[in-house]
């Protein structure tokens, strides 16, 4: 699955294409919502928790305290965070 070609109907974000797409989005005010997601933005540490990682992502950008500690003192979502659902 090494860099595996996008379907004819993707538009790769690095290409010149992409670029185009996202200066009109930021010239039209549309991305809003970018900037906190992609601080947030992870890869998955296993195959299988692509939706976990997901959840984890949209919760930190949203600043959902996970009520439970993270490492010391911080509390904060990760995968392990949320050990009950694995």
């Amino acid at each position: 699955f090494y860099r595996r070609q996008l379907p004819s109907t993707c538009i790769s974000f690095s290409s010149p294409d992409g670029g185009a797409v996202f200066a009109s989005a930021m010239a039209n005010g549309g991305v809003h919502s970018f900037f906190p997601l992609i601080e947030q933005l992870q890869t998955q540490p296993e195959p299988a928790y692509c939706g976990l990682t997901t959840l984890v992502i949209v919760l930190n950008a949203l600043a959902v305290d996970p009520r439970r500690s993270w490492k010391g003192p911080w509390r904060w979502c990760e995968e392990s965070v949320f050990d009950f659902i694995y």
